[in-house]
């Protein structure tokens, strides 16, 4: 199943020139939420954040996301995509949800790649979340269906990147 949407299991990496997962079009919906700007300390080309939260379709709320990147910098070091997933709403706390981090690139032909990566550093300091996922916690289990199933609804959705 995977592999229908580029998702080369193997490598746990993620790479099409659509960036699409028909079957999940209708499965969730995005709500874009806030946004800002900055400049890239090294180069200081503007950088941006969105960020927003994923829906079940008429339903409830599965995952925060946000999204950090540079203008000029999509090869190297590229954006940084994080997701919080697990339940959300009242009664809910952060040890009811987890972090996954991804990166994604450019490559040198134009095709986007985005790849779940170690979380390092990336959810300290955020309280959504009780717990971030390494990357071997992710790569070949049922998780990965679901993480690359939200990637592709806010890929689709938020139009407000790249």
């Amino acid at each position: 199943m995977a592999a229908s949407y580029g998702w080369l299991a193997a490598a746990g990496q993620f790479i099409s020139d659509r960036m699409t997962n028909r079957a999940n079009l209708t499965t969730f919906e995005v709500e874009t939420m806030g946004e800002s700007t900055g400049h890239c300390d090294c180069c200081g080309k503007e950088s941006r954040r969105v960020w927003g939260m994923v829906h079940h379709q008429n339903g409830p709320s599965v995952a925060a996301y946000w999204i950090h990147w540079t203008a000029g910098h999509l090869s190297e070091p590229g954006a940084s995509l994080d997701l919080v997933i697990g339940k959300w709403g009242e009664g809910t706390d952060a040890y009811d949800r987890f972090g996954v981090a991804l990166a994604h690139r450019q490559l040198d032909d134009g095709t986007p790649s985005l790849m779940v990566v170690d979380p390092d550093e990336r959810f300290s300091g955020v309280d959504l979340a009780a717990t971030a996922l390494k990357r071997g916690d992710v790569i070949n289990t049922p998780l990965a269906d679901q993480v690359f199933s939200l990637v592709d609804a806010i890929y689709l959705q938020d139009g407000r990147f790249f």
